[in-house]
């Protein structure tokens, strides 16, 4: 991971863009996912396997790769500058509503699993709810890492001073080149590093707890579930004047 000081930092910013990044992504996201649509509905739209158990494994693995090559852009954006995924403005207002610590929160994906895989034996339950009970407890450390965080900042809450550290050229003074607010962009950083680390986890072991195409039939929901927040988010912010169309 790139590291260096905090003026380094901000000329790496200039020349790299995770919100362009991002944009690729998720028409790349929107690609994969009617590729997921085709293998579980097919061409009559009626659900049930029509795609080989080797292809399907090809398939899901094309999707982890998708979602690892987010977290690695992720990660050099948060070295850069942690405090703009708090405050990303490449989400609309209704996605950021739902973030958790910078992103989706994993009991979420675990909900989305128990709604859209109903054939699930009684040793993947099992396996599932295990995996629910851990997933609740490490979120609730990553949680109390946040709030130790909050503790060392006075006033204001957290949260305003995220937004007014992510994008100091708005400002007509900035001080985030300051040692305390670079120590504070350090430890967001960790936190953010730890939250998404516990994602990758959760959906690695829903992937290994279901078979090939039940995994392809969660895929299906939690892939709409991202899109319908971008585009119905983003449709909000434009009626409100809040945001362009664009995507």
């Amino acid at each position: 991971m790139p590291s260096g000081s905090p003026n380094s930092s901000n000329s790496l910013i200039s020349s790299y863009s995770f919100e362009e990044f991002y944009h690729g992504w998720c028409h790349r996201q929107a690609q994969l996912s009617a590729e997921i649509n085709a293998a579980v509905h097919g061409k009559s739209g009626d659900e049930g396997p029509v795609i080989e158990e080797r292809a399907a494994r090809l398939l899901i693995a094309r999707v982890l790769g998708h979602f690892e090559e987010y977290y690695e852009h992720k990660s050099r954006a948060a070295n850069l500058n942690g405090f703009a995924l708090f405050s990303p403005t490449w989400c609309s207002s209704l996605e950021c509503s739902f973030l958790w610590i910078a992103g989706f929160q994993p009991t979420v994906l675990l909900q989305v699993v128990s709604d859209s895989v109903r054939d699930l034996s009684p040793d993947q339950t099992l396996a599932l709810e295990r995996l629910k009970r851990e997933t609740r407890i490490n979120e609730k450390v990553v949680e109390d890492e946040l709030a130790r965080i909050q503790e060392t900042v006075a006033a204001p809450p957290l949260m305003d001073v995220i937004r007014k550290a992510a994008w100091p050229a708005e400002m007509k003074t900035s001080n985030t080149e300051s040692e305390p607010m670079e120590q504070l962009s350090r430890a967001l950083e960790t936190v953010i590093a730890n939250a998404d680390s516990l994602r990758v986890t959760t959906g690695a072991k829903v992937a290994e707890i279901l078979t090939p195409y039940q995994c392809l039939r969660f895929l299906v929901p939690a892939i709409r579930l991202l899109q319908s927040l971008r585009i119905s988010g983003r449709e909000r912010d434009v009626l409100a004047g809040t945001g362009s169309d664009t995507t």
